[in-house]
């Protein structure tokens, strides 16, 4: 595909995509969250099953059902992640949203996950701004949902992480793109690599008739 065909075809597809992932958001939901924390320089790491709501305006919040492993993972890792999505969650995301205000997208072409068709667009930030991220998103063809999003922190959210690398991975559940697994890489001052895996589960609507509307 020429250059000038391939850029109008990835300005379709993300209008499509930016009219789509508007609307088509987690509200009032219930899910099942399985932590797994690890800092491997410490040999130390701890697990955590936890009920996550969220509700009709996007706040978050959890439960904490179960907890093992070291109190260290817990408390630095594992519960500064609850914590920071829950005092974030519900509130005025404009400026880190995945818009064209904040970024800048390339069309890179298609590819198959799943034995879907999905489009890959690189993703620049604009700005070097907290929240943003340099990598890429994968977009389901038939849909117009993110499948996938990948990349690294243009800007540490503390003093105490140098470094912050992410993969985010969804599933569509009636018309909805709904978080499938958060793997996350951070290359602490005081630990070394701290890593954090999340999969979530048994998602479901409070109110399933106005799920995807």
């Amino acid at each position: 595909m020429p250059d000038s065909q391939r850029e109008k075809e990835g300005e379709k597809i993300l209008n499509r995509y930016l009219q789509t992932s508007k609307s088509r958001i987690v509200r009032s939901a219930n899910m099942v969250a399985h932590f797994a924390g690890r800092l491997p320089k410490m040999k130390m790491s701890a697990t955590v099953d936890a009920n996550k709501h969220v509700t009709k305006e996007g706040a978050v919040a959890y439960e904490v059902k179960e907890r093992q492993g070291d109190n260290t993972v817990w408390k630095e890792l594992i519960l500064r992640y609850m914590n920071g999505e829950m005092e974030t969650s519900g509130k005025d995301n404009s400026k880190v949203a995945l818009t064209p205000d904040n970024y800048k997208f390339k069309y890179k072409g298609e590819r198959t996950r799943d034995e879907r068709r999905v489009y890959v667009f690189d993703v620049n930030p604009r700005k070097k701004r907290e929240g943003l991220f340099k990598g890429e998103i994968w977009v389901d063809v038939d849909t117009s949902l993110t499948v996938l999003e990948s990349g690294r922190f243009v800007k540490s959210p503390s003093v105490f992480l140098k470094k912050v690398q992410f993969t985010r991975e969804y599933t569509i559940q009636d018309g909805i793109a709904v978080p499938k697994t958060l793997q996350t890489s951070i290359e602490t001052r005081f630990w070394g690599v701290a890593e954090l895996d999340i999969q979530y589960s048994d998602v479901k609507w409070e109110d399933p008739l106005n799920a995807a509307n």
